[in-house]
């Protein structure tokens, strides 16, 4: 959590929404759950990437991977990527999901490369339980 600041800086300065489970409180949770699946790149002490990994008991998620603009194309995300599936197949996850907007189409190229292709068979629905500012 020392690193929580700097983290949601990168998410924004990458262009990601920050939304209401971003806040603090909500990540301090995540954390504590799946501590090895929340992964930051540094270099030179600086934090340059980050990937949050989630296990559900059934399947593997993957939610805001970024790497700073100046940094990309030099394999920081597809290591972090590959990291986190190493550690949840360490786990037994057999199954994981990457959530990206279809509006973010250099990630949904990236993950594709991955491996991971876009199943348009699914819709995504979610409901807000809780309601505030990010």
């Amino acid at each position: 959590m020392k690193d929580y600041k700097d983290v949601r800086g990168l998410w924004e300065r990458c262009g990601l929404e920050i939304r209401v489970g971003d806040r603090e409180n909500e990540i301090r949770r995540k954390v504590t759950r799946d501590p090895d699946l929340f992964l930051v790149a540094e270099e030179d002490g600086r934090i340059v990437g980050s990937l949050m990994g989630a296990w559900d008991g059934r399947r593997g998620w993957l939610y805001h991977l970024g790497v700073l603009p100046g940094c990309r194309r030099r394999g920081i995300a597809t290591e972090l990527v590959e990291e986190v599936e190493r550690r949840m197949k360490a786990k037994g996850v057999v199954k994981v999901n990457a959530l990206v907007y279809n509006t973010n189409i250099p990630s949904l190229a990236f993950f594709e490369r991955m491996g991971y292709p876009v199943d348009r068979s699914v819709s995504f629905l979610g409901k807000k339980l809780v309601t505030g500012p990010a």
